[in-house]
This record gives C-alpha cells, sequence and structure tokens, in this order.
C-alpha cells in the first residue's frame, strides 16, 4: 500500500500515472523520498548549449550526479520544492490550465517527446537558465546534503539502466524526472543493440562530413558523429579502416541524440526536456502552473509550427545589406542582411548556403547534393508555388528538389518566368574531400572555421539571366538576347539633351559593341538602339538615368526585360575600369598600358561614358561569374545606331511605324522581317536581322547583291546544294564561343570539328558551283573562306576518339606526359592487384576473381568466389549472390586506396587536358569564325533570292539612279498584306521628286488607306536598298539615306507627355534631321490641339519641307485650306485616295486608288455611318459641320476682300517671296552648313515658287 502521508495529497482528486507508478512493491516500506536540487549550469553549457561535451562524462562527475538505484526513491506528484521557499504547494490535478491566462512570470511547458502518461509534475523554478536568476541558498544546501548522504549511503548491487545526462542536458532534466525514467528503462530496448542494428544514411553520391579523427573539435553533432563511425567501422572490413568515414550533409545538419553515459539508458529518457517556468518570485506568487501532458504536447506542436515556419527570423525583416526594406527608396534586391548573432547558430551547410544566398538573394539558387539539385527556403516557396514542386522541410529550411540530370529543363522554366537562376556544384568528390582533409591533417593546417571544412566543398558556378545566357541548352531563341549597360551624362545641367555610353552584349557570341553619342530631346538614338536590339537585361546605376530617360525605358523595353540596378558602390568608374582593361589586356610598353587593349577599346578610351558602360558590364559579369570566359574572346565593335553614309537609316519610330521587326502587337508574323526571313542557319538570321535594320545605301554595293540575287534565283541546284551543307550543321558561332570559354561537353566539340569539315568542303565545293555565276559577287565570297582541313587535322592528332558514352578526351600517346605518368602508375597497380589475387588463389585452393561494382570507385577489388567455401579468418565478407561471395581482402586495402587515388588524379589530368585541347582550338578562332561568317552572308543571300521569288506577280529589279531624287512605282503593293490577302490587294503608282513635286499632300477620308499607301513605299524602299526584287511592275529611285516617320496618334503617359507634345517631338526631329535624299511620312500633323493651331502649325512645316528642306515626302492631311494655300508650289502635289459617294444613303465605298487631285472632303459623319453611331447624332453633326464650312469660308473671303489685291497672295508664297528678297539683298544667307548642290536647288526652288505664285494670281486677275 501507498504511504498514509501521501493520502492527504491525493485530496480526492484522480491520481496521475505518476503517482501510480511511484508506488513501491507490497510489503516494501517506502524509503525516505530526497529531492535533487537544480545546479547550476557550467560555463561551457552557458555558452553553447547545443556543443556537447567531447568525451563521455565520469559517472562522478559533480555536475551530472548518478544515483545510485537503491538511493532512488518515487516521488509522489505532490511533493515538490520550490525556489522562492515559498510553503504552498498544490496537489496533482487534471484541471486544464490556459496557457493564454499565464501570469507575466511564468512560461508555459515545452513538448516533450517520448512521454506518452499524462500527469502533472512540480519543478524546481530557476531563472539561472537564461542567467536572470538565482537559487534559494538554504534549499540549495539542504538538497545538496541530502544528495550526498543518499549517495554515500546506498551501494548499488548492479548497474542501474538508465540515462545520466551530458551537461547540456541538466539545464532541462530534475532528479524526479530521472527517477521515473530509471523505473521505465526495464520496458526499454537496450540502446546499444539499436545502435547495432542502425543503417547509415550515407552515400557516395551526398555530402560527406570530416570525421572525429581528423581534429579533437568541439563542434555540434560530434558525439553523435562518433557513434555513427563506431558504428559503421563494425560491419566494415578491416581493409578500409585506414579510410576516414564521411557523413551526408543532411546528418550534418539535423539535430543529434543526446550523448548517453558508460551507464546506458534509452533515448526517450536522455531526451526528456524539463519544462521550463519563470521564478515564481518574481510574480509575487508562490504557486506554480502546471499543464497535462496532452496540453503540453498540444502546445509544443503549436509552438514547433511556428518555429518551423519561420526558422530564421532576418526573414520575416527582409533588408539589404545597407539595411533598407523592400519598398523603401534604395532598396537593393541582389542582397540580403543576415545578422551576426544568426551566423553563430547556423549548422555548416547553413552557413554554407547562407555564404552565397546573402549575396543573391533575386536569385533562385540550385544547390547540387549528390545527384539532385535543391533549392531552399524562399527559392523553394517559389517553386513550390509557380511549379507544383513538392514542399518539404530539411531539418529547419524548407525544400524542394529536382534531379540533376533535368537542370537545364527546370532553369529554363524559372528564366522563362523572369527569375535569375544560380547554380552551386559540389567542388570535389567524396574521395577529393577525404584527400584534402588528409593533405590538410598531414601539414597542420588550422582551420579557423572547422566545421566549415567537414562538409563537401561547394561553389557558385555561374548565375544565369535570360540578358546573359551561354548554355545552348538554356538558349530558346536564335536570335541574339542583349544585355545593355547604360551610363548617363547630363551635359551643363540641361534636361532635354544627354550623352550616352552603352555597352551592348550578345553573351552566346561573347560580342561586345561599344556605343558613344549625345542625343536629342527624343532620344532618338537611345530607342533606335532599343528597337533594334531589343534586349533582355539592362543593367545601369541607380539615380543615374534622368526621369526622362528612365519613362523612355519603361515604354520601349519589352515587359520581359530584367532591370538590374547597381548600387553607387558597385561597378566600375572611368578610373576602375582603365585600371582593369590594363589587368585584363596587359601591355609591354609602359608609355601605352592599353597598347593590347582590342581596337573598339582603344577608340573610345577618351569617352568616359561608354567606359564607364563598359565598366558596369565587367563589374557585373564578374558577378555572374563570366567575366573572364566572354572578355578573353576580345569581339569587341563600336556600335552606330544611327550611321548616316553607311546605310539606309531607320531610327526607332520608323521601325515601329513601318513594322519592320515586329507588329503593333508585338508579334514577328505580320511583320516585314517574318516576311522576309528565309534563312537555313541561326547565324545567317541573326545577320539577316543585322541587314533589315541597316540596308545599302551605295549603289555599287547594291547592284552586286542584285546581282548576286538574281543569279541564286535562277540556280535551284546551287541552292539545293547549300541546303545539304547548312541544314545539319550546329550554331557554330555560339560553339565557338563555348568552347573559348570551356563550357563545351566533349560530343558537342566533337560534333564542331566533324561540322568545320563538312563546312570546308561544302564551301568548296558551293565556289566551283558559282563559276558559271555572271556576278562574280557569290565567287568572290566563297573564294575568301580559309581552308580548315590545317586546323582540323593539328586538333585530332592530339586525341584518342573516344567512344559515344563517353564525355572525356584521351590524349594521343606522348602529347600530353602528366597523363602517361598516370596511366603507368595506374596499370602497375592494377598489375600489382592481379599478381597479388593470382598468389592468393594457390595459396588457397581456392577459385578466386576481382568484383568491382557497376558505379563509382567506392566498392572495387572485391574477391570473389564460390558461396560456401572455407576461406581465411581475416577476411571481410562484403556481401554475395546465391552462388557467389564478395570479400574485402586486408592485405589489398592499401593498394586499392592508392589505386583509388591515381584514377582520381587521372580525371583531373583528363580534364585539363580536355581544357588545354579547347585552347588550342581557340588560337584559331579567327579562322573558325570567318568560315562561319562567309556562310552566314551566303544565307541571307539566298534568303533574298527565295523572298523574292515567292513574291506574287508582278515583282521587278529596282533600278537605281543617283543624278536626282526620285521615287517612282508603278503598281506597288504592300508585300505583307499582299500575301494574306492573295490577290485582292489593289496596288498602286506612287511617285515622288524627278519632274513632279517632291511632296504629295494626300487627303481623302479615314479608312480610305492613305496610311497603308504611305506604309507601302516605305517598305518598298527598304526591299529595294536590300539588294532584292520588289513587288511592282517597275522600280526607279534614287538611293535614300533615311526615312523619318509621324505616324498615328498617341500620349506617352511614361513621359509625361500629350499627343500634341509628342507630334511635335517628333516633328521637330525631321526637320533637324531630313535631307533631300530622305523619306519622310507625316500622317495628320497638327491634329492634338485647336484647329486654329494645328493648321497653322502644318502649314508652317509643309512650308519648310517644300521650300527648305526638299525631301521626298507624304504629307497626309484634314486640313482642305493647306491644298488651297499650296496650290502654287512646286513642290506639292496634291492627291487623295479615290472614294465612291452616296450623300442620299450617307455611305461611303473605298477604292483605295491614289489619283492626282484634291479629295471634296473628309467624310466625317459617312464614316460615322460606317460605324454605327446613332443617326440622329449624325444627322446633329452633318448640320454642325455644313455651318461651321460656310461660316469659315465666308470669313476667309470676307477678310480677303477687305484686305485688297494684296490678300491674294497667299501667306507661305509672301514668306517666299520676303525671304528670296532677303537673301538678295544680303540680309539674310543659307548658312555654312548648307552644301553648294542644295543651296542651288534651294534657290531654284524659290525662284519657281514666286513665279508659279505670281502667275496663278494673274490668272484670276
Amino acid at each position: 500500500m501507498a504511504p498514509k502521508k501521501a493520502a492527504p495529497a491525493d485530496n480526492g482528486k484522480q491520481k496521475t500515472l505518476m503517482g501510480f507508478f511511484s508506488k513501491p512493491a507490497a510489503g516494501t516500506p517506502a524509503k525516505s523520498q530526497t529531492s535533487k536540487p537544480r545546479l547550476a549550469p557550467t560555463p561551457h553549457a552557458t555558452a553553447n548549449d547545443s556543443a556537447p561535451s567531447s568525451s563521455p562524462p565520469s559517472p562522478t562527475d559533480p555536475k551530472t550526479p548518478v544515483i545510485p538505484k537503491k538511493a532512488l526513491t518515487p516521488r509522489t506528484a505532490s511533493s515538490s520544492v520550490y525556489s522562492s521557499g515559498g510553503s504552498a504547494r498544490e496537489p496533482p490535478s487534471s484541471d486544464v490550465v490556459d496557457v493564454d491566462m499565464l501570469s507575466d512570470t511564468e512560461q508555459p511547458v515545452k513538448k516533450v517527446k517520448g512521454m506518452g502518461t499524462k500527469r502533472k509534475m512540480a519543478v524546481v523554478d530557476s531563472d539561472e537558465e537564461e542567467g536572470g536568476g538565482e537559487l534559494n541558498a538554504a534549499v540549495y544546501k539542504k538538497r545538496q546534503a541530502q544528495v550526498k548522504a543518499t549517495a554515500t549511503s546506498a551501494t548499488p548491487a548492479k548497474k542501474a539502466r538508465m540515462s545520466v545526462l551530458s551537461d547540456e542536458d541538466e539545464d532541462e532534466d530534475t532528479g524526479a524526472e530521472s527517477s521515473f525514467a530509471g523505473r521505465l528503462n526495464k520496458f526499454k530496448k537496450s540502446p546499444k543493440k539499436k545502435k547495432l542494428s542502425r543503417k547509415s544514411a550515407s552515400s557516395d553520391d551526398d555530402d560527406f562530413v570530416v570525421p572525429d579523427d581528423v581534429d579533437e573539435e568541439d563542434e555540434h553533432g560530434l558525439d553523435d558523429l562518433r557513434s555513427r563511425a563506431s558504428s559503421r567501422s563494425s560491419r566494415r572490413s578491416s581493409a578500409t579502416d585506414d579510410e576516414d568515414i564521411f557523413l551526408d550533409d543532411d546528418e550534418e545538419d539535423a539535430p543529434k541524440p543526446k550523448k548517453k553515459s558508460g551507464l546506458g539508458g534509452s533515448k526517450k529518457s536522455a531526451a526528456l526536456a524539463r519544462p521550463q517556468l519563470k521564478d515564481s518570485a518574481t510574480g509575487g506568487s508562490g504557486s506554480g502552473s502546471f499543464l497535462t501532458a496532452a496540453e503540453q504536447r498540444a502546445q509544443a506542436n503549436k509552438e514547433d509550427k511556428k518555429d518551423s515556419e519561420s526558422a530564421f527570423s532576418f526573414l520575416q525583416d527582409v533588408r539589404d545589406k545597407d539595411g533598407v526594406r523592400p519598398g523603401e527608396p534604395g532598396y537593393d534586391a541582389r542582397t540580403l542582411f543576415v545578422p551576426k548573432s544568426a551566423w553563430a547558430k547556423f549548422t555548416p551547410f547553413e552557413k554554407q548556403f547562407w555564404e552565397i544566398k546573402q549575396n543573391h538573394y533575386d536569385t533562385v539558387l540550385f544547390f547540387q547534393k549528390g545527384k539532385f539539385l535543391e533549392l531552399y527556403e524562399e527559392d523553394a516557396f517559389i517553386g513550390h508555388r509557380d511549379f507544383d514542386l513538392k514542399l518539404t522541410q530539411r531539418v529547419k529550411m524548407s525544400m524542394v528538389g529536382v534531379p540533376e540530370s533535368s537542370f537545364n529543363f527546370w532553369a529554363a522554366k524559372f528564366l522563362a518566368k523572369g527569375y535569375k537562376v544560380g547554380r552551386v556544384d559540389q567542388a570535389e568528390t567524396a574521395l577529393g574531400a577525404e584527400m584534402r582533409v588528409a593533405a590538410n591533417k598531414g601539414k597542420g593546417a588550422v582551420k579557423e572555421d572547422k566545421g566549415k571544412d567537414k562538409i563537401v566543398r561547394r561553389e557558385l558556378n555561374k548565375v544565369y539571366t535570360n540578358g546573359t545566357l551561354v548554355d545552348e541548352a538554356l538558349l530558346t531563341d536564335e536570335q541574339a538576347g542583349h544585355c545593355i549597360s547604360i551610363t548617363e551624362a547630363t551635359p551643363d545641367g540641361e534636361d532635354s539633351e544627354g550623352v550616352f555610353g552603352l555597352c551592348v552584349l550578345d553573351s552566346a557570341t561573347s560580342e561586345f559593341n561599344l556605343s558613344a553619342f549625345t542625343d536629342d530631346v527624343c532620344r532618338t538614338r537611345l530607342e533606335t538602339t532599343l528597337r533594334q536590339l531589343r534586349p533582355k537585361e539592362i543593367v545601369f546605376t541607380k539615380g543615374n538615368l534622368s526621369p526622362f530617360t528612365t519613362r523612355l525605358l519603361k515604354s520601349v523595353l519589352p515587359s520581359s526585360c530584367l532591370w538590374t540596378s547597381l548600387r553607387d558602390v558597385e561597378g566600375f568608374d572611368y578610373d576602375q575600369t582603365l585600371s582593369e582593361l590594363e589587368t585584363l589586356y596587359p601591355s609591354e610598353d609602359p608609355e601605352d598600358p592599353h597598347a593590347e587593349a582590342p581596337p573598339a577599346i582603344r577608340e573610345l578610351l577618351g569617352d568616359r561614358t561608354s567606359i564607364c558602360a563598359l565598366g558596369s558590364m565587367i563589374w557585373y559579369l564578374r558577378q555572374l561569374n563570366i567575366d573572364k570566359d566572354l572578355l578573353t574572346m576580345r569581339n569587341f565593335n563600336v556600335y552606330d545606331p544611327l550611321a548616316r553614309g553607311a546605310g539606309l537609316a531607320l531610327d526607332g519610330q520608323t521601325l515601329a511605324h513601318i513594322e519592320v521587326l515586329q507588329t503593333a502587337e508585338g508579334d514577328t508574323v505580320g511583320s516585314l522581317l517574318g516576311l522576309l526571313q528565309r534563312c537555313v542557319t541561326p547565324f545567317g538570321k541573326r545577320l539577316f536581322r543585322v541587314w533589315l535594320c541597316a540596308p545599302l545605301r551605295d549603289i555599287n554595293d547594291i547592284t552586286a547583291r542584285q546581282d548576286a540575287v538574281e543569279d541564286l534565283m535562277k540556280s535551284t541546284d546551287f541552292e539545293q546544294t547549300f541546303v545539304g551543307i547548312a541544314k545539319g550543321l550546329p550554331d557554330l558561332e555560339r560553339l565557338v564561343s563555348r568552347i573559348h570559354a570551356k563550357n563545351c561537353k566533349v560530343k558537342d566539340f566533337l560534333k564542331a570539328i566533324d561540322s568545320f569539315r563538312a563546312l570546308n568542303k561544302g564551301l568548296k565545293e558551293l565556289a566551283d558551283r558559282s563559276e558559271a555565276f555572271k556576278s562574280r559577287t557569290v565567287l568572290g565570297l566563297l573564294r575568301g573562306a580559309p581552308d580548315l582541313l590545317p586546323y582540323i587535322k593539328n586538333i585530332e592528332a592530339r586525341f584518342k576518339k573516344p567512344a559515344k558514352d563517353t564525355d572525356d578526351l584521351i590524349p594521343v600517346e606522348g602529347k600530353d606526359e602528366e597523363f602517361d605518368a598516370n596511366k603507368e602508375e595506374i596499370d602497375e597497380l592494377e598489375g600489382q592487384l592481379a599478381k597479388e589475387l593470382k598468389k592468393l588463389a594457390k595459396s588457397t585452393g581456392l577459385g578466386l576473381s576481382f568484383w568491382h561494382s557497376a558505379q563509382g570507385q567506392k566498392d572495387i577489388y572485391q574477391v570473389e568466389t564460390k558461396a560456401g567455401e572455407k576461406v581465411p579468418r581475416d577476411w571481410i565478407k562484403s556481401g554475395g549472390t546465391k552462388a557467389k561471395a564478395r570479400y574485402n581482402i586486408p592485405a589489398f586495402a592499401s593498394t586499392i586506396r592508392s589505386l583509388k587515388e591515381a584514377r582520381e588524379r587521372k580525371g583531373t589530368i583528363v580534364k585539363n587536358f580536355k581544357f588545354r585541347l579547347f585552347a588550342e582550338f581557340d588560337e584559331d578562332r579567327g579562322s573558325w569564325l570567318r568560315a562561319v561568317r562567309v556562310l552566314a552572308e551566303l544565307d541571307c543571300l539566298l534568303g533574298l533570292a527565295r523572298a523574292s521569288t515567292a513574291l506574287e506577280e508582278p515583282a521587278c529589279r529596282p533600278v537605281f539612279v543617283e543624278d536626282e531624287s526620285v521615287l517612282e512605282f508603278e503598281q506597288l503593293r504592300h508585300p505583307v498584306l499582299a500575301e494574306k490577302y492573295s490577290g485582292g490587294f489593289i496596288p498602286n503608282d506612287v511617285g515622288l521628286g524627278g519632274s513632279r513635286g517632291r511632296i504629295a499632300l494626300l487627303t481623302g477620308p479615314n479608312m480610305g488607306g492613305k496610311s497603308t499607301v504611305m506604309r507601302m513605299t516605305a517598305t518598298g524602299v527598304i526591299m529595294a536598298q536590300l539588294g532584292m526584287f520588289v513587288p511592282a511592275q517597275s522600280a526607279r529611285l534614287s538611293p535614300v539615306d533615311a526615312i523619318l516617320t509621324r505616324m498615328g496618334a498617341y500620349d506617352n503617359m511614361f513621359a509625361s507627355a500629350s499627343t500634341f507634345k509628342v507630334e511635335l517631338d517628333e516633328c521637330c526631329k525631321i526637320l533637324r534631321g531630313a535631307t533631300p535624299r530622305t523619306l519622310v511620312i507625316l500622317d495628320e500633323l497638327g491634329r492634338g490641339t485647336s484647329t486654329y493651331d494645328g493648321m497653322a502649325i502644318a502649314a508652317a512645316v509643309l512650308h519648310q519641307l517644300a521650300t527648305h528642306t526638299m525631301p521626298l515626302t507624304f504629307f497626309a492631311t484634314h486640313y482642305g485650306t493647306l491644298t488651297d494655300d499650296f496650290a502654287y508650289h512646286p513642290n506639292v502635289r496634291n492627291m487623295h485616295m479615290q472614294t465612291q459617294i452616296d450623300d442620299d444613303e450617307r455611305t461611303l465605298t473605298f477604292l483605295y486608288k491614289l489619283v492626282d487631285g484634291i479629295a471634296k472632303g473628309s467624310f466625317g459623319t459617312h464614316v460615322a455611318t460606317l460605324a454605327g453611331v446613332p443617326e440622329d447624332v449624325i444627322d446633329r453633326a452633318a448640320v454642325v459641320s455644313t455651318d461651321f464650312a460656310n461660316t469659315f469660308r465666308a470669313k476667309v473671303e470676307g477678310r480677303r476682300k477687305a484686305a485688297g489685291p494684296g490678300s491674294r497672295l497667299p501667306l507661305v508664297a509672301k514668306a517666299d517671296f520676303a525671304f528670296l528678297h532677303a537673301l538678295a539683298t544680303g540680309r539674310k544667307t543659307l548658312g555654312d552648313e548648307v552644301d553648294p548642290t542644295r543651296a542651288r536647288d534651294v534657290l531654284v526652288g524659290l525662284r519657281k515658287a514666286v513665279g508659279a505664285c505670281l502667275k496663278a494670281v494673274d490668272a484670276r486677275a
């Protein structure tokens, strides 16, 4: 029976499970109860609670006293001692305690794993665990005396099966719990047996941890490491006893079990955590608060869930390295602030992860873990949210994983979503890690961070962005993907103009283009560059770009473009960039430190903006770890988006309005590029885009290309031969770049060699066929290709042709001394093992053979014999089958180890040889690329021939003239619309200049086809100067130097510009840049403001173009008065789009024919009828329109009559007469910038205009 003195404690309430098990056996007197005092934690445990002791604690260790079994007495649930000294005692109870109602000084108990009984327990409360309180001295001394007396008075008959906790557990367990655990131990399995049955979690393909015999270091989980190594070594053969034991990173990261004492014990008893309560004395109360076990578990589960969801506090309040939060000005999304306190708590792998992640917080990092790539924390959430990857927990870190073989697939998916992707690879294998650790140990190297050296090293291989992709598997677009670094400088504090420096990179081909220019208020050159290149990423420094430039970028760049901003402390300034260039391209000339720099860089060394843009690009590429691969190609050019004189200039607005590269919807289908792109090779397609953005201007060049295209159109055999050669070729231009960067697989390298051999043979065959052409253009192009055969033979003589499934290049014997020496060593070791096996077979009389694992080198040279045969006792069985048994032979261990290391070195030697072979190939890079360029140009010529052939009849070869400015097309069609509406498109005759006026003043109703005619004319000019046929009956024109357009009514909300402001900006650009050789298209200028202001501006611009600039122009307008005012002008020709009108039904029939004369009106009410506007509204609008027209006409006639005879001359004619008189009297000049030819044309035009006006006045009189 239970002692009577325990009865009052029950107080009529249900007894707890603790109380039930605490009853002694019947007939056994209860022993005096003692209570163990709370001992203060040691300084070591306080400093690092998670660091276990490096050696097992002694049973007499005063920090963890061992109580003999006889001294253990049952403790009733009501027995408790309080450090506050209060006399209040609470009986055991199952009443629920509301956690939310606990006082500020009380703390709910934490989860106790493995405890399955419901009980209440009183605990000695102490604030010493947190360093904030002291024990009651009297109670402590009394309890210590009781423990000593009990420990000395009883001697155990045998060792108790209980766990003695280490010093780090001392903070959590009480004597009562140890007593209770000791009584329950007899129901538990022996920990030793469980340990022996435990399976190893390590894998050759996973990460490894340095064993405890490397260094005596007090690292987290080291005791568990020793136990794992010990358990593993009991099952390993003696042949591998000299090898270091490595563990997986998962084991390193996982919380380690508490260490067992020599007395034994169970995991559950060792893992019992003492519920902690704050000192009740601080709250002014002598009573404690209690929870049932179920309540404790529920509370602990809640807390564990909360902790797992927010494992890292610095992720709850994200800040960059400068402490700036997202959304605040100056926030840098690329960096993450990790506090110093967090670093102290990280496991070695967590430290490895966050060291990389803190500098690439905006990058999705794939960490290699054996055969898998894993994403952690925020990256894992992205993978789970966007791609439904399974989210799991890796200790404290959320994680998703994908197979390593599928990296390119998943990287492409993340890149398509607009993310940056980084890959962190293992820098060594398991065996390599063992060799490194052994080497460091032999040298006596001491690491400051020993934990970091315990795991397999990993390095950030590279970071992938859409604008800097190099790998073929990730390049989904054959067109170039550009990254542009922009630097802006505003001269003299002006906001209107900007000085820009650009560095444009095509990373797939390692091509850099540098540009420096002063741009106008419209940022014409910058916009042209952006529209031509369509960049996928821009790099700029925060605060460097002006607001106007930033708005332009937002309006022009595609939504998928990645914006990468650098802080002021990032990137290289002018002086730093010059220093970097000296390092990259060292010069032996002390007076010229940049003598070895590429010519394009030398040309722009004096321009600060372009060099700073280059510096930012170099710095950024260095962060992505691809700078050396790209910069050492030395592929630099100077780029001018609007180089006048070199070709036909198409600015950004023209490219957009004419839909040269893409439609208004952003698609290439329906654009001129989509129609004319007929190239076969990817490098040919990229070159054709360049040709289309800058057609030819020189007549000789145009004629030579026309001759080549015409020859190719007639020779179908030549085209078939070319297709047979080009179809099977890879993207050689990009492949040469990857070989230079040593980022090429062996199979791709071999494919490049075979492709260049086929290309070399094919170019010679094509050259022979082109001998029959009338034009020498194609023949000259093909004869200019280098002979690649000597270079190919030089490369192939250095290596053996590998097997299909290998990624190694083995050098030919005698070509690599290091490889030859290593091969000799391996052969010697293998021969030694073979001899030893024969000796062993002879001595044992057994039939022996070697067995090797199919994968890796972990299990090699194991001895295999028949199952059941008697073998020597020192042989360690490692496995087998029903018929065979395999053994590790201790005598072979050292030789096998040497062989493994030699094979490991072989892999490094073969890899280095492969890179040297790539470098040898790269020595002749210029020759390889010249051959590729020849094939690309031939592909473009054949593409023009195919596009010309595909044009519907009629199609013609344009005729170019040099001595006059003229543009004549007969039966011209829009090529894209003619193909879309096959046979239904209505052609038109177009004539500007020559015997006609240079300006066509175009009138007519909306939807009549005015814009189509203007776009069609510009498209015809572009096709003609490309050197191909045009969709017309005949074409005669002089070369055009530029096409300038102002079409469509739209505002630019990003630039804070209204419709009228946009019109004037573009009009200003045209007036400044147009020449007599320019094709100008102006569509409805002046409609963005009031009628009178719009008419005045339109008239002034038209007068300037007709009298002074004199370009070939289409001027579309709805202002009818312009036709009257300029009827006299010889350079203005009135034209309109023909229509049939039914005034009764108020309907229009568009005939889409361009004819001479003036349209009767704009017929706005008729168009409103077509649009479905209500009839009563249209009727009212017709009345108002008629009244307004009559009133306006009456006012004009009245003013003319009142002004007298002088009013018969239009204002523009009076201006011409006044200007001509000023020139004659010397009060004005045409300016020094006007060349003599143009000055003569202006004077002749003025004279004709005034003379024609006077004749018209005389005729009226």
